[in-house]
């Protein structure tokens, strides 16, 4: 094979593999912003922050050093309790419980938002979805019976084009109940997955396809 053909053929496995690398960005939280022990009595006197390690021990006293760290990163059996006692009335203020995660990055819709809380115990959380203008999309969730929970950020597209912001920032995550041997929604680690979009795929497959060509062509001269 010529060189003009060898460049030809490496720089189009670059551009076909690019796409292929970006199917699996996953990033985990690397930082905390706002964290909070909220007014809902929990394990100690007076209220502290408190999580442990599953399996392991649990509960114990946080620094708060230590309760930031733990919910940064990857998941690592090592977790912050957020113990809460509701929602509340209306318009009141949120008195769990809570602490904000942020990315290094901020993201859009076309995101999946993965969040791990250890154990089964059915605890419930509140999220707020923080927008680059300072709003916010809120819900709230239960886990199931994996420590895993995983929401598709598309259905909040609109939303996050009625608050008139062009991203989000940073997940923070309130305690519902005080639920478990560590009272509270038990957070590990949260991360954020880029979806691809469709012509990304398309792209890919057209640049795998001719890379196919050439290698078949290749064989035959």
């Amino acid at each position: 094979m010529s060189r003009p053909h060898k460049l030809f053929l490496a720089a189009l496995t670059v551009a076909s593999l690019a796409p292929m690398a970006s199917l699996a960005a996953e990033v985990f939280g690397s930082g905390t912003q706002s964290l909070l022990r909220g007014t809902t009595p929990g394990d100690f006197a007076p209220p502290a922050f408190y999580g442990g390690t599953f399996p392991g021990s649990f509960p114990v006293v946080l620094t708060d050093a230590q309760a930031r760290a733990a919910v940064v990163g990857a998941p690592d059996n090592t977790f912050l309790s957020l113990p809460g006692s509701g929602l509340g009335a209306s318009g009141s203020g949120f008195t769990g419980a809570y602490v904000e995660v942020d990315f290094g990055m901020n993201f859009g819709a076309d995101t999946t938002l993965s969040i791990w809380e250890l154990g089964d115990n059915e605890e419930s959380a509140h999220l707020w979805l923080w927008t680059n203008n300072g709003g916010n999309v809120q819900f709230s969730f239960t886990r199931g019976v994996n420590d895993k929970t995983s929401f598709d950020l598309s259905s909040y597209a609109g939303s996050l084009a009625s608050l008139g912001a062009t991203s989000f920032t940073k997940v923070g995550i309130g305690g519902l109940d005080a639920f478990g041997a560590s009272q509270g929604f038990d957070l590990d680690a949260v991360s954020i997955t880029p979806v691809p979009e469709p012509s990304t795929y398309a792209l890919m497959l057209a640049g795998l396809g001719v890379l196919g060509w050439c290698a078949r062509r290749r064989r035959g001269s």
